[in-house]
This record gives structure tokens, sequence and C-alpha cells, in this order.
């Protein structure tokens, strides 16, 4: 089994940068709160040789190894400066990495930079370091045990290379002590780019990919319960628990314009492909509270070809954007959030006849966008509580449901969406009540133009037209609607006609 708790060494310079702020920093005070940090995670911080001259520790041989890890990371030399401001300059020496191998099993990363500088100061009681440098790389090379579809020869070896280079790179990196412990990494870079290489005989595949990225930025934000570790969760209970004290996660990202290649050579399916996209941003938020994810991204571009396809395969998308809330131990009514937007997806005429070679159908973007919100009762821990020991789950209970949009446009169709609901739970079950309304205009030229291209049938289609003759009235040329109403004791009427009709 390859020991992949080697890798917990390789963020080292991250996570060991923590401890108890002093008045005015020593080299050694720094030196020793790693030390006391890397033993309290179960890492064994140590140096060949260290020497201190005048307020300057040099170390030498620095290594990082977690417990029971035959190798971690290692760094060849270091420098801590004791500054006259109170601060400490961290100087790592250029040689970083690590080097492992179990069998098959094997992985080299170096990690190379010019004028990477860090600054250790205190900080409302904690400790800041303050990074930059001009250019980091992240060499990789990682050999892992293959698929064999031959039981009777040897498995095969997947090798993955590729680096990781980043130049402009700044940021910060604090540890702030207290009733919880909080943590904080803000991290910018200039540009990022990234080439990988991949080669599975078992599978005849090989693949590489080029990728640059600009403007990166990323704010990380974790809070740690100081009572309970999160190396002691061992299920449900134990997560309530940490959330319950405190534990919390918030991320930020956002970017520039990416653009990026791929290639596959295969015996199942080679392709060429190249991607271009907008600027976005994404958060990400946890606590015992809610779960939050938001996104948002100015637009895409793709263009695949292969051999395995007549014509090239061409891909633009609009905006897209995200934005979700659920509440995570909610014993009383909560705020329940889903939306989302995908606009002008739209396909090249390429794509278009792969499938519809005689235009039957109108070749228009296609566009999505769902809105809906509400409140209601909702404990996911107690969910998954329930299914680890067999007892009754905690029911949601929602209160409300508001429909404000819910739009499709494909193919010159277009349906669109709006209600409110709320519900009524005395009875030990949700009843609804309250309406929503549906318009759909152009399904009939739609299913035509379905039938014309032969991906359904004339008896699919009757199908179809018979259900939206019976749930939707006339509204105009090619146009429907429909009016759902949910009354007392679960009366559901359509069109003001009762169910079932």
């Amino acid at each position: 089994m390859f020991r992949y708790s080697s890798f917990a060494a390789a963020p080292a310079l991250l996570i060991l940068l923590s401890g108890t702020a002093h008045a005015a920093l020593t080299a050694d005070q720094v030196w020793q709160s790693w030390k006391d940090g890397g033993a309290a995670m179960g890492l064994a911080i140590t140096a060949a040789t260290e020497s201190n001259s005048g307020g300057v520790l040099t170390l030498n041989g620095v290594t990082i190894t977690p417990a029971g890890a035959p190798a971690g990371f290692t760094i060849s030399d270091m420098t801590l400066t004791e500054e006259d401001d109170g601060t400490v300059t961290i100087e790592p020496g250029a040689a970083m990495g690590l080097d492992i191998a179990e069998g098959a099993n094997a992985a080299k990363v170096a990690v190379t930079h010019e004028g990477l500088e860090i600054v250790a100061r205190e900080e409302n009681g904690g400790l800041v370091y303050d990074y930059s440098a001009d250019t980091m790389n992240v060499d990789f090379d990682i050999a892992t045990e293959g698929y064999s579809f031959d039981d009777t020869q040897p498995k095969p070896v997947v090798k993955n290379t590729g680096k990781l280079a980043l130049e402009a790179l700044e940021g910060s990196y604090s540890d702030t002590p207290g009733a919880n412990r909080a943590f904080g990494l803000d991290v910018t870079a200039g540009k990022m780019a990234l080439t990988t290489a991949s080669d599975d005989p078992g599978m005849q595949m090989k693949t590489t990919s080029n990728s640059e990225t600009t403007d990166l930025a990323m704010a990380l934000d974790v809070v740690l319960p100081s009572t309970t570790p999160l190396t002691t969760i061992q299920g449900p209970a134990d997560f309530r628990k940490v959330l319950e004290e405190g534990f919390s996660v918030d991320v930020a990202l956002s970017q520039g314009v990416s653009t990026g290649n791929s290639s596959q050579q295969s015996e199942f399916f080679s392709y060429d492909l190249t991607l271009t996209s907008q600027p976005g941003e994404a958060a990400f938020g946890f606590d015992k509270d809610t779960f939050s994810v938001v996104s948002k991204g100015a637009g895409l571009e793709a263009s695949m070809t292969s051999a395995a396809v007549p014509a090239p395969i061409e891909v633009s998308i609009g905006e897209v954007a995200t934005n979700i809330a659920l509440p995570i131990m909610a014993t009383a009514p909560a705020d329940l959030l889903f939306q989302m937007k995908l606009s002008q997806l739209t396909l090249s005429d390429g794509v278009w006849g792969l499938f519809d070679p005689g235009a039957a159908l109108k070749r228009e973007p296609f566009d999505l966008n769902i809105d809906l919100s509400g409140k209601s009762t909702l404990d996911l821990i107690g969910l998954a509580e329930a299914e680890e020991s067999g007892a009754m789950p905690p029911i949601p209970a929602p209160e409300k449901l508001d429909i404000t949009d819910i739009s499709l446009k494909v193919a010159g169709a277009a349906l669109n969406a709006v209600g409110s609901f709320t519900f009524d739970n005395s009875m030990g079950m949700p009843m609804p009540l309250g309406e929503a309304t549906v318009n759909v205009t152009g399904a009939n030229a739609l299913i035509d133009g379905l039938i014309k291209t032969g991906i359904i049938t004339e008896e699919d289609a009757m199908g179809a037209r018979m259900m939206m003759g019976m749930f939707m009235v006339p509204a105009g040329d090619d146009a429907l609607t429909s009016k759902i109403e949910v009354k007392e004791g679960m009366q559901v009427m359509v069109n003001g006609q009762p169910l079932p009709m």
C-alpha cells in the first residue's frame, strides 16, 4: 500500500507556521514553535545541523516527516534572521521536495523558487507570516500500479509527470490562538501555468495537457475547535460536536482569463481539445448553520477534434452562475436557496449536423435559469447519524417554497414557471398549499423537428402531445399555459379541474 501520508509533509511550510507570538520574536522561538506544532500534528521536524550566531539561525538538512512514513518533505537549508523591528525573516534554500518509493509506487516532487522570502510577525497574540516570491515551481513525477486485463502478466506502471509554475506570488498565513484556533491563508499569483503528461499502458492511453491562468487569488479561513482535534472524528456524532464547538471553513477564489489544451492518444477515443474561459469567482462556506456555494463565470469556449467524429465539436457558453444555501443542523425553519443560471450555450453547425443534418430544429442558443427559495427544518448531520445507527431519521419539514423563476429555452421552444407554496406539517408529512403557473411556447414545433431528426418517433410524440393536452390549455399560436393549485385536503386543481380528471 502506497503511503500517501508522506504527502502530508508537502505543504509543511504552511502547516507548521504556527505558535504563540512573543513581544519580539527570536529565530529560536520561531524554530521551536514549528517543532512543537509539528509534534501536535504527528510530524517530526528535525535539522541535521543548527547554528545560531548574531541572531541568525542557520539550519541544514531540514526534514518534515509524518509519523510512520518512510520519508517526508526535505529542505536543503534555511536561515532565520532576527530583524530590528521584532520580526524574523525566513529564507528557505533552493532545494525542497520529497522522494518516496514503495514497490511499483513512487513519487518525486521538487520545489524550486526565485526570491522566496517569508517574514514572521506578531499580530493579535498569534503569528502572521507574509511571503512573496518572483517564481515558484513544483515539478512532480508519480508512478502508480495500473490495471492489467491479463492476470498472468505483471500490472503495468502508470506514470504521471508535470509542472506547476507560479509567478508574482505573494500572500500571508496567520495562526491566531483563542477559545478556538483561527487560521487564515491569502494567496495571489500573477500567473499560473500547469503542464501534465500521463502514460497508462494498461489502458493504452497517453494524455498531455497545458494551461495558463492569470490573476489568481484565494482567501481561506478555518476555525478549529480547541477542545476536539479533527483527527479524533470517527463519525457523524463527532462531526456534530466539532461543528457545535465552532468548526468552520470559508474559501473565496477568483481568476482571470484561462487558456488550455489537451490531447489524448487512445485505442478507444483520441482527441485534441482547446479551452478558453473568461474571468470567474467562487466562494464556499461551511459551519454549524449553513452550507453555501456561490460561483460566477463570464464564459467559456471549447473546441474538440477527433477521428471518431466527422466534424469539430465547438461549444461556447455565456454567463454561468450558481448560488446554493442549505441549513446544516436546523431544527427550526431556516432559509433555503437554489439558484442556477446557464446562458447562451451555443453549438457550432458541425455539432448540430451530427444529429440534425437537415436543420429541422431551430439552431438557437440554450438558456436555463432556476431561482428557488424557501424555509425548512433540515438536519443533515442527524440524517447521517440515523443512517449509521439505524435510528429513525429526522424528517425535514418544509415551511415555504417560492418559485421565483424556472425558465428554459432550447431549439426555439421556451418554458417558464412561477409559483409559491406553504406547507402544513401537522399531519406528520408536509401538505402543500399554493399555486404555480407554467407557460410553454414552441413545443409543437420542437416535437415536429425532433420527429424529422429521428430522435423521437410519431408514437412518442403522440404521447407527449396527449399529456400537454390533458394538463395545459391553448394560449396563442403554439403556446400553452397551465395553472396548478393545491388546496386544503391535498385537492389538486389543474386549470380549474380537479385531479384525477
